[in-house]
């Protein structure tokens, strides 16, 4: 089985996992029911070029509103995700990206950055909505370089100028690739590696990135400030700018947030923000309960278990053993 046949099983498998409890008029049911009559022909037609993606749809429920790709276009761009995995920039100091260890692997080395007491100063901010803001064009240049696939190569550019439909109405943003889909993380991460490879290559100054957050440890406050003259050069280069109430800057001894632990140097502890977000989500969830006329019962086992599920992503940032707190 060559790359391509082995890609699209993978996918197959992925979208049965990932929409396993969608709801039952939701059109992967129709996918999976027909998949040995339509599965060998929709491949043929991806292969052959001919494949095009529909406009993605904004659905509602609950007094919310998102878009989704139809069932068998997260196929599709699952399968083009698997097959560029490879092919795009992987900095190793991206962690977010697949084998690079994730949030907690990240928050592990920022403990360990500091226990030794070499640095000062810290800069961590993130890119004011990074993926809306992402030019077209940038995207297309960086493929051409990686993608020698055609196939591939028109898929991902059909991902990088979608549509959406809402209710007859037909929109494409002008700027900017979706959220929600396995090709995004990777065009996310691979866009921004030269800012990972410049500061890489500088001394004694420690450098992370977690898609469009940054965190910069320096032992000076002039290494500082020469890093974040850098950084926000790399931004304007690319039409991006930082988020006011994601920045901080200053000494480490003043305490700093990383994806939810707050950091000083006696210690670490869940940050305000992500604590605070925490009672957000509490607060909607017994609200959606009393929308939904669900009775107490079934509310308060919701609740315990996104209680249960923080406490183990709140462990685990922490470094502790389950069960402890």
């Amino acid at each position: 089985m060559n790359n391509r046949a082995a890609a699209w099983h993978a996918a197959w498998r992925w979208l049965c996992q990932r929409r396993r409890h969608a709801p039952p008029n939701a059109d992967i049911w129709h996918l999976r029911f027909h998949w040995a009559q339509q599965g060998d022909r929709l491949y043929r037609q991806l292969q052959s070029g001919h494949y095009r993606l529909a406009p993605m749809q904004v659905l509602r429920r609950g007094g919310r509103s998102w878009v989704q790709w139809c069932a068998q276009d997260a196929l599709i761009l699952k399968w083009a995700a698997l097959l560029a995995e490879p092919l795009l920039p992987k900095p190793a100091r991206c962690l977010h990206l697949r084998g690079h260890g994730g949030s907690v692997v990240s928050v592990a080395e920022v403990r360990a950055a500091l226990a030794g007491g070499e640095y000062a100063f810290v800069y961590r901010t993130d890119i004011r909505g990074y993926y809306r803001h992402i030019r077209k064009h940038q995207v297309t240049n960086q493929l051409k370089w990686h993608v020698a696939d055609p196939v591939l190569f028109d898929v991902i550019q059909q991902y990088v100028h979608y549509s959406v439909e809402d209710g007859g109405e037909f929109y494409t943003p002008p700027s900017g690739i979706c959220r929600g889909c396995a090709l995004s993380p990777l065009i996310g991460g691979s866009l921004l590696h030269h800012v990972d490879n410049f500061f890489n290559a500088q001394e004694g100054l420690w450098y992370a990135r977690y898609m469009d957050d940054f965190l910069l440890f320096t032992r000076t406050r002039w290494q500082l400030r020469r890093c974040v003259k850098r950084l926000h050069e790399f931004f304007d280069l690319g039409g991006f700018e930082t988020h006011p109430d994601k920045t901080q800057l200053g000494r480490i001894a003043q305490g700093f947030d990383w994806l939810g632990v707050w950091f000083t140097p006696t210690g670490a502890t869940i940050a305000p923000r992500a604590l605070e977000n925490h009672r957000a989500r509490r607060a909607r969830l017994y609200e959606q309960a009393r929308r939904q006329g669900l009775s107490s019962t079934e509310t308060e086992l919701r609740v315990r278990a996104y209680e249960a599920r923080w406490r183990i992503w709140a462990e685990r940032m922490l470094n502790q053993p389950a069960g402890k707190g």
